[in-house]
C-alpha cells in the first residue's frame, strides 16, 4: 500500500530558523526540497554552519518572493499579519527608510554585536574542540554558530516591522511578534548551548561563554519589553494547541 505523503504547510518557512537539517517538519515545507537540490546548498557544503544557514535562507527568500508574486497577480494583498496559518505580507524586506531606522535601533545594534563577537569566538573554538574530540562541546558550538547571525536578523526584522505605520501592538499575529518569537527561541537554545561549554572540564575561550550568556539575557529582556506578546504568536506548522516550542 502506497504511503500517503503529509500535505505541505502553507507559510511554514516564514517564521522558522532556516536550519532545514534540524527541522522535524522539513518534509512538509516547500523550501526544504528545493534547498536540498540547490546550488546554494552545494556551494555552502564546506563553508561551515553559518554558510549552511545562509544557503537555506537564500532559498527561503526565493520561495517568499514567488509567494509575493502570486499574491500580487491575484490581487491578494493585506497587512503584515498571519491569519488562518498563512502570512498575508510576503515581502521579505522593509522599505529603505525603515531599514535605516531599524539599523540605528539599540536592540538591533545589540543583536549585531552579539553575532559578530560570538561568531569570531566560535570560529576560533572550532579547531580546539575538534582536537579534543568532545562531541557535546562540538555540537553546542556548531549550533551556536548556526544561530548567531539568525538571532541578529530576526531582531532586525522585528524592529523594522514594528516601525510599519500599520503595526498594531495588540495583534498577536503581527510580523514583528513572529520575528521576535523566533529570536527568543534561538536566544534560549543559544543560552543552553553556551552553558554546555561552561560545564566543568569544558572551560573554553577565557570566560567568553559567560559573557555571551549575559548578553543573551539582556537581549531577551529588552525583546520581551518591546514585544510582550511575542510568545503568544502562533507559527504556521510549529505552534499548535498544547504544543510547547
Amino acid at each position: 500500500m502506497a504511503q500517503t505523503l503529509a500535505a505541505p504547510i502553507p507559510g511554514i518557512h516564514y517564521f522558522c530558523d532556516h536550519r532545514c537539517w534540524r527541522c522535524k517538519l522539513s518534509d512538509r515545507c516547500g523550501v526544504f526540497g528545493r534547498w536540498m537540490a540547490s546550488e546554494e546548498r552545494q556551494r555552502a557544503a564546506k563553508g561551515g554552519p553559518t554558510a549552511r544557514v545562509a544557503s537555506a535562507l537564500a532559498v527561503s527568500l526565493q520561495v517568499t518572493m514567488e509567494d509575493a508574486s502570486v499574491m500580487l497577480s491575484s490581487g491578494t494583498m493585506a497587512g503584515a499579519s498571519i491569519k488562518n496559518g498563512s502570512r498575508s505580507d510576503a515581502a521579505p524586506f522593509p522599505p529603505d527608510d525603515r531599514a535605516d531606522r531599524a539599523m540605528r535601533d539599540s536592540l538591533v545594534i545589540h543583536g549585531s554585536d552579539y553575532a559578530r563577537a560570538s561568531w569570531a569566538v566560535l570560529r576560533g573554538l572550532h579547531v580546539i574542540l575538534s582536537r579534543r574530540g568532545d562531541a557535546p562541546s562540538i555540537d553546542a558550538a556548531e549550533r551556536l554558530e548556526e544561530m548567531c547571525v539568525t538571532i541578529a536578523s530576526k531582531v532586525f526584522r522585528a524592529i523594522s516591522s514594528a516601525l510599519d505605520p500599520d503595526f498594531d501592538p495588540a495583534d498577536d499575529q503581527s510580523d514583528a511578534n513572529g520575528s521576535a518569537k523566533v529570536a527568543l527561541l534561538l536566544i534560549e537554545e543559544s543560552r543552553q548551548a553556551w552553558l554546555v561549554l561552561m560545564q566543568p572540564g569544558r572551560a573554553a575561550a577565557d570566560g567568553a561563554p559567560a559573557r555571551f550568556v549575559s548578553s543573551l539575557d539582556a537581549l531577551e529582556t529588552e525583546l520581551l519589553r518591546r514585544f510582550p506578546r511575542a510568545r503568544d504568536f502562533k507559527r504556521p506548522g510549529f505552534d499548535r494547541p498544547g504544543h510547547k516550542p
